[in-house]
């Protein structure tokens, strides 16, 4: 009898109108304005920097000018953009089931698991502007070429999420397929993957901000059209306006890679998935 009171207290706790669904809603506000203060004081600084060095545009062009670039050129800088999320998506969804792949390997053959996780980090340490350019080789200057380099950057953080996740399934809940001798595809199903959902979460909110990273250098060794090569090209024509400008929004692609697996974290944590504290400072579990 006691399961459901409790059960009820936690679903009132997450309702927006209760008191700590709005101290949940006031630390996420808190924390979206120490954001924007934040990068309010760097483009203070950077416009700072500039006037009292006497700093020449061609070299460090002001954010104003950086502004007015980005204002003139936003349906150039906006295809662009699309470019390098297509390559950071897609190449985040191969590696999260590539990951999840060898998790589930690593579970089922224990012996197998030093070797995955030791090939795995190998992989990892690769440096990426060595590796792109022999995966433009096999997959052409296309998009292919921005998947690959962000599998290479963050398969082995999601590897290990995802492993974590499944180890971390109660004991209780092991015991009660060993008692019952469930096949291992229904503990996968019931226990493992749904205990995974949320590490594999948190694991995308330190991988894909990396991702953007790998697509953007993938396009500046590969040529191909992202953000990547609009910044090689800016360079090279001296364009600085549009080269700091174009610098601006790979950052601020990457605060979105970050903040969007944040969401989602919340999201498991709201449905009842396993993930670890989050930084509302609500931590989840199997409910």
């Amino acid at each position: 009898m006691n399961a459901p009171s409790t059960d009820r207290r936690r679903g009132s706790a997450r309702r927006p109108g209760s008191a700590a669904g709005r101290g949940v809603a006031a630390r996420r506000g808190a924390h979206a304005a120490s954001v924007v203060g934040a990068l309010a004081v760097l483009a203070a600084g950077w416009q700072l920097y500039v006037w009292v060095g006497d700093v020449p545009t061609y070299q460090v062009a002001s954010p104003a000018e950086a502004a007015r670039a980005a204002w003139s050129n936003a349906p150039l800088l906006a295809d662009r953009c699309w470019v390098t999320m297509q390559g950071a998506v897609l190449g985040l969804a191969a590696s999260a089931a590539v990951a999840l792949l060898l998790a589930v390997a690593a579970i089922r053959l224990p012996l197998v698991r030093t070797p995955l996780t030791a090939y795995a980090l190998l992989f990892r340490t690769l440096p990426i502007v060595g590796v792109a350019p022999l995966l433009t080789l096999i997959t052409g200057r296309g998009l292919g070429t921005s998947v690959a380099c962000v599998v290479v950057v963050t398969v082995f953080t999601l590897l290990i999420a995802a492993l974590d996740g499944m180890e971390s399934l109660p004991a209780e809940v092991r015991e009660l397929q060993d008692l019952y001798a469930t096949p291992f595809a229904r503990r996968l199903r019931t226990g493992l993957l749904p205990n995974a959902v949320g590490s594999l979460l948190v694991g995308l909110r330190v991988a894909a901000p990396m991702a953007v990273l790998a697509a953007l250098l993938a396009e500046w060794l590969s040529g191909l059209e992202g953000v990547g090569e609009l910044m090689t090209t800016s360079l090279a024509n001296r364009d600085s306006e549009l080269l700091w400008a174009t610098s601006a929004v790979a950052a601020l692609l990457g605060l979105v890679a970050y903040a969007l697996p944040s969401g989602l974290v919340a999201l498991a944590d709201r449905f009842g998935f396993a993930v670890a504290p989050t930084a509302s400072g609500t931590t989840g579990g199997a409910r």
